[in-house]
């Protein structure tokens, strides 16, 4: 009998080796605790290289549309991004692979990079079980499983949120398609509101 480990029985142990990360930043923006990418790959990191475990992962397709300016008016644009990830085990090169997903709003050139973060971040997260003290059903002061004012930031109007999903319906989720076409209603109405 081998005594060599699977790819399975490491990411087990890597599992085990990693009991609860405590979330380390806050975004003073919009007022909420959240778990950075540097502890989590930080705490992972060592338990891959303790088992023997390389992670790989590959963007295959990437998204950009322009949705609703922030309170200042600076023009925002939302990217999803998706690609390909890997375990790889490095003493017998078997590999465990599946999808990810990410998606980020930016007002400058992070969207992308903050697409491929948030995706790669909740595929370590949910793949490993990794707790952080998230519990949405957890009861407010008054004992009544709602969640406060104070624990849900209120999100901001989207006036054109309905024009939006249509157009995503009408060009069967097309962003570019959609985006393109919601760029030229806004132009539309800019010319509209310039001749009136």
């Amino acid at each position: 009998m081998s005594d060599k480990k699977t790819l399975t029985s490491k990411l087990l142990e890597v599992s085990k080796a990693i009991k609860y990360l405590e979330k380390d930043k806050t975004n003073k923006m919009q007022g909420y605790s959240y778990l950075s990418e540097a502890k989590i790959k930080e705490t992972i990191k060592k338990a891959f290289e303790d088992s023997g475990i390389i992670f790989n992962y590959s963007t295959e397709s990437v998204r950009e549309y322009e949705v609703s300016p922030t309170s200042k008016g600076t023009k925002q644009f939302c990217t999803i991004a998706n690609g390909k990830y890997s375990f790889i085990d490095v003493d017998s090169d078997h590999e465990l692979n599946g999808t990810w997903f990410g998606s980020g709003t930016d007002t400058g050139d992070k969207g992308l990079y903050k697409a491929i973060t948030g995706g790669i971040k909740y595929v370590l997260n949910t793949n490993f079980l990794i707790p952080t003290g998230d519990d949405p059903e957890k009861d407010d002061e008054n004992g009544n499983g709602k969640a406060t004012a104070k624990d849900t930031p209120k999100p901001k109007a989207d006036p054109d949120a309905q024009l939006k999903r249509d157009l995503m319906e009408q060009y069967k989720g097309d962003a570019e398609a959609a985006k393109k076409e919601y760029m030229r209603i806004l132009k539309e109405r800019q010319q509209k509101l310039e001749v009136a």
